[in-house]
C-alpha cells in the first residue's frame, strides 16, 4: 500500500520511499518508473498481502493510477479520439488474462455552499488474478509486476501521443 508518511514510523510489512510507506517488497525500480509517468499519477500500489481473509482484494497485487490534472480539460470532448486509441492498446497489452483492469471516466457535478462545480477524472485501475499467497514477493508477483509497469508505460505513450496531437501519426 502507498500512503504519505508525514514521518510516520511505517509499519513492518512496509519501508520507507520518498515521504511514503510502501510495502517492502517493492522494487524501487518500479515505484520511480511509475513516478515518472507522463500522463498518469500514481495513487495506489500494493503488493498483496497473504494473511487477508480469503476472498479480499488486499490479497491481490494492485496498481492504481490517476490521468493528472493537465490532461483532464477536454478530455470529454476528445474522448471519442482517445477512447479508440486507449482501447487498441489495451487490448494488445492485456491479452495474457493476468489482469483485472478498469479504467473509469467520470464526470461529476458537485453542488455545495453556492456553488456549481464541473470535474473530470479518468482512473485506471489494475488487480493481478492471481492473490499472494506468502509474505515474501514470489515469481509470479514480481513477474506480474514487472508486466503490469511496462504496459502501463505503453499506455502511457498512447495518452502522451493523443495529448501532443500525434495520435495516429
Amino acid at each position: 500500500m502507498l500512503t504519505r508518511s508525514f514521518r510516520r514510523r511505517c509499519r513492518d510489512h512496509e519501508k520507507r520511499w520518498r515521504d511514503f510507506c510502501v510495502d517492502k517488497n517493492l522494487e524501487e525500480d518500479w515505484l520511480e518508473r511509475l513516478n515518472s509517468l507522463k500522463t498518469f499519477t500514481l495513487i495506489g500500489i500494493c503488493e498483496g498481502h497473504h494473511n487477508q481473509r480469503a476472498g479480499s482484494d488486499s490479497k491481490f497485487p494492485y496498481i492504481g493510477l490517476r490521468l493528472k490534472d493537465q490532461l483532464l480539460p477536454g478530455i470529454a470532448r476528445d474522448w471519442e479520439e482517445l477512447r479508440v486509441a486507449v482501447l487498441n492498446e489495451v487490448h494488445k497489452l492485456f491479452q495474457a488474462g493476468d489482469t483485472q483492469f478498469n479504467l473509469e471516466l467520470k464526470f461529476k457535478l458537485r453542488a455545495g455552499r453556492g456553488k456549481l462545480i464541473y470535474q473530470e477524472e479518468l482512473a485506471l485501475r489494475m488487480r493481478s488474478f492471481q492473490a499472494k499467497d506468502s509474505e515474501e514477493m514470489d515469481a509470479e508477483t514480481c513477474e506480474w509486476f514487472e508486466q503490469s509497469v511496462r504496459r502501463i508505460e505503453a499506455l502511457d505513450s498512447v495518452v502522451l501521443a493523443w495529448h501532443r496531437g500525434d495520435l495516429g501519426a
